[in-house]
């Protein structure tokens, strides 16, 4: 499976599609119609005909798969709720409508039961297409990478002309193989649609790096011990940690340790300063927080990237603007450091790198998480590059939060504040990220987040809408948890088993 940069950048969240409509009363050429713009990624045209055919024959059950999958697609997730709902009170014996319940949970963010549903639409039909891949959504969030390999290539057998299953089944081939079947899914695509922008970038950086293998490990597989750097305006009192980073032997950069980011990211004058390589002239948007249009990135290749005594070698980078700032050069997440165990002592200031026991920094193929975890690991669930642990708002049920070392505070989602405390609006904080300054802050008056053991009370948490940041992770976030938390800790990221471990330590 790829859980690194490049699956960050070209790779869509898991997504789904409708089955094709069963012949009937609605006509053999209005459900093709949908269907045909849906597998386009015309969302908004595919939701407006699903819904025409719902209004006609409402205990159509492949309808409400195609419409919840449409109006998510379309960043219209309420819309979605209300029409899986529906669709349980209107088709409950049918695999469709328990899958597209399935698809809401998940984008709520509430896996236990989205696979649930998944899993009940898998016991109406075994051989459903999308219920196959609701159920490798949900192995993938909790790292059962070969589950989900081999749940993916099942769907893609029941339903090989979606193009979206062609993609995530390509994911487990190689080389010419895998851009041709990636080749395949682009010619079903709207030419304007945002995942034919995602995989003209792939495609051409595969085609770029030809039998380079990338993001590889030049240096020995052994434990490091690498000394982490302030970040920060006034660096007498930094708010995030960062890393000294060497490009092709001739650049150093200071690169903000960023867990809510992934690979490395830096401007383009950065990049051509230290003679890195251009992969793709195809563009790329970088999404994050803020109101302003994304950014648009270009994919670079570093030969050689050092991190203490740590070599990377063919490693692609991203150049956008915003990746810098006063305070540091760029953007390094924390899975770059995945084939090793990663500790990050913030009060100490050092980042360690453990190898694992048996010695193999990664797999030839794809391995599922343990189903124990060891002693003090809490799971968490990765969507993509985004690493999330359930958190408990005010006692309440637990929600995902995204794990933020690149936050200088802790953030809740205005709606999921709203309903265990008083929220008001915030005219004089200024919150900027990756897309510039959000324009509606509030502040959550009496907020207590418990997670992984431990228990943090905050008063005038900050607040604001995080839906947009749930379109694009494909999962409904909570909050994030920032470097308020996270500089009292040791943390340590267990990328091969889906886990994470909160110490509370002290400087030495």
């Amino acid at each position: 499976m790829k859980t690194g940069y490049l699956a960050l950048l070209l790779l869509a969240p898991l997504t789904y599609q409708a089955a094709a409509a069963p012949p009937g009363k609605l006509g053999p050429a209005a459900a093709p119609d949908a269907e045909k713009e849906l597998f386009a990624a015309r969302y908004d045209q595919a939701a407006e005909l699903y819904s025409k055919l719902l209004r006609d024959d409402p205990a159509w059950a492949p309808g409400y798969y195609g419409l919840v999958r449409a109006l998510i697609g379309a960043y219209r997730a309420h819309e979605a709720y209300a029409a899986a709902d529906e669709g349980l009170q209107r088709a409950p014996a049918f695999a469709e409508a328990q899958a597209a319940a399935g698809l809401a949970a998940y984008r709520r963010g509430d896996l236990p039961r989205a696979e649930a549903y998944f899993r009940k639409a898998r016991q109406i039909d075994p051989n459903y297409a999308y219920a196959l891949s609701g159920l490798a959504s949900v192995a993938c969030a909790t790292s059962k990478f070969k589950t989900c390999e081999d749940l993916m290539a099942q769907a893609y057998r029941a339903s090989p002309d979606d193009p979206q299953l062609i993609v995530q089944w390509a994911d487990a081939l190689h080389g010419a193989a895998q851009i041709s079947a990636l080749e395949r899914a682009l010619a079903i695509y709207d030419p304007a649609s945002r995942e034919t922008r995602r995989l003209r970038v792939r495609i051409a950086v595969d085609k770029a790096a030809g039998d380079r293998k990338l993001q590889r490990l030049a240096s020995p597989y052994q434990s490091y011990d690498i000394e982490l750097v302030p970040i920060g305006v006034d660096l007498r009192r930094p708010w995030g940690v960062g890393l000294r980073v060497r490009l092709n032997d001739t650049r150093t950069v200071r690169l903000i340790l960023d867990t809510g980011s992934s690979g490395i990211s830096i401007s383009a004058k950065a990049a051509e300063k230290a003679g890195l390589e251009i992969l793709s002239n195809q563009r790329y948007e970088v999404h994050g927080i803020g109101d302003k249009k994304p950014q648009e990135a270009v994919v670079y290749l570093a030969a050689a990237v050092d991190i203490g005594e740590l070599r990377l070698a063919d490693f692609p980078v991203g150049a956008f603007t915003a990746a810098k700032s006063d305070a540091y050069d760029g953007l390094i997440g924390a899975d770059v450091f995945e084939l090793f165990q990663v500790s990050i002592d913030f009060p100490n200031m050092r980042l360690q790198l453990a190898p694992w026991p048996d010695g193999q920094p990664a797999a030839d193929v794809a391995v599922d998480a343990s189903e124990t975890l060891p002693a003090g690991f809490w799971r968490a669930y990765r969507f993509g590059h985004t690493l999330t642990i359930p958190v408990s708002i005010n006692q309440g049920s637990e929600q995902p939060f995204v794990i933020d070392s690149g936050g200088w505070d802790n953030l809740i989602d205005t709606g999921t504040a709203q309903k265990s405390t008083k929220v008001r609006r915030d005219y004089n904080s200024g919150l900027r990220g990756v897309q510039g300054r959000v324009n509606q802050v509030s502040r959550a008056s009496k907020v207590s987040l418990a997670f992984a053991g431990f228990r943090q009370d905050n008063s005038d948490l900050l607040a604001f809408s995080l839906e947009s940041l749930g379109d694009q992770v494909g999962v409904g976030v909570a909050g994030i948890l920032g470097m308020p938390v996270l500089r009292q800790m040791k943390m340590t990221i267990d990328y091969r088993n889906g886990a994470v471990r909160f110490e509370r330590t002290v400087r030495r």
